[in-house]
């Protein structure tokens, strides 16, 4: 069956890769077909003979059904739990931990109660990575053990971790494509299926290779219509993400605001306080001063006080002889304009007043 990709790209602008998260499951991780993923897994190892996927699995039909646990998770040759992941982007240490997670969940989720360990199945993670995972460029793929770093000796194969690197398939152009192993087909075929500018190299791997083949006619079978609906969904999850990012910033904004708001607040008070403070003490002694005779020149001389103030003191006890000495330092403060807040000099006020 011949698919010219060119064709595919003049009917729609909108192209979709294997790389696509919800492509690769579609494609691969089909449960009513699971031709790609047998033949993809031959190629990564021929012992896998037999591979299946786990009956919690199911066809895409929305961007986050690829999220529900793995990309792609089933057994192999009965034995052996596998989860199957693509990372479009990304880093090797981010990479290392997220594997490590994934690790962990293939292998806790198995039932230990009164079992042996040694009943287990062992787990593997195969992470297949667009971006540069070794420094080496002549290696694209490597296995990992659980392994000693001064012994060299391996703990336990019961955890194998697969990588196998995207970036740099363009060099294998330089090789006859009969010439290419098993993997480096599905790695050319992972990385450019649907681009038009490599639909020949591509056309060359699916006339010999039945399950690359496979693989690219179920793709170009999606309909248009889901891809589109894929790619609307898509973007309104990143607006949502977006104006969820913005709102966030925004709380962060407005909690920021509050606190310095009441640092300032605080500080404020204690500036007030501080007034207030000095002002009753400015009235107590005025008030005992003039019990034992002494003059407002005197008063204000030895306070090193203004003269006025002590006079308005003596003139607001004169006029309200009930008030306490608080009273009156409230109302010197409210009535002399003093560094206090005005709505604090009217609770003041009111408090007078009561």
């Amino acid at each position: 069956m011949s698919i010219d990709l060119r064709e595919r790209k003049k009917l729609k602008k909108r192209t979709i890769s294997l790389m696509d998260d919800w492509v690769f499951k579609a494609v691969i991780g089909d449960p009513e077909d699971e031709v790609c993923l047998s033949s993809f897994f031959q190629a990564i190892d021929p012992d896998f003979r037999k591979v299946r996927l786990l009956p919690g699995e199911k066809k895409v039909g929305h961007p986050d059904d690829k999220a529900i646990r793995y990309d792609i998770c089933g057994v192999i040759n009965e034995k052996i739990y596998f989860d199957l992941e693509i990372q479009r982007n990304g880093n090797p240490e981010e990479q290392g931990i997220r594997i490590v997670f994934y690790l962990s969940r293939l292998l806790s989720g198995q039932r230990t109660k009164g079992k042996d360990y040694r009943e287990l199945r062992p787990v593997r993670v195969i992470m297949i990575t667009n971006f540069r995972f070794f420094d080496d460029p002549e290696v694209s793929s490597d296995v990992f053990y659980l392994v000693g770093e001064k012994t060299g000796r391996t703990l336990t194969k019961h955890i194998q971790v697969s990588i196998i690197e995207l970036a740099g398939v363009e060099r294998l152009q330089r090789i006859p494509v009969q010439d290419l192993t098993p993997l480096d087909r599905w790695r050319i075929v992972l990385k450019f299926a649907g681009d038009p500018d490599k639909a020949a190299w591509i056309q060359a791997i699916m006339a010999i290779d039945e399950g690359c083949r496979r693989a690219v006619e179920k793709m170009m079978e999606i309909p248009m219509s889901m891809i589109e609906y894929m790619w609307e969904t898509k973007r309104l999850d990143r607006e949502m993400m977006r104006n969820s990012e913005i709102r966030e910033e925004r709380e962060r904004a407005v909690k920021k605001a509050r606190e310095r708001a009441l640092k300032q607040g605080i500080a404020q008070g204690l500036e007030r306080g501080k007034d207030q403070g000095l002002m009753l003490k400015t009235v107590k002694v005025t008030l005992k001063s003039v019990k034992r005779g002494m003059r407002a020149a005197e008063i204000a001389d030895m306070l090193e006080e203004k003269v006025a103030c002590i006079q308005t003191i003596l003139k607001i006890k004169e006029e309200h002889p009930d008030y306490t000495e608080e009273q009156i330092a409230m109302k010197m403060i409210h009535d002399s304009g003093c560094p206090i807040s005005r709505c604090s000099a009217d609770s003041f006020k009111e408090r007078i007043c009561s």
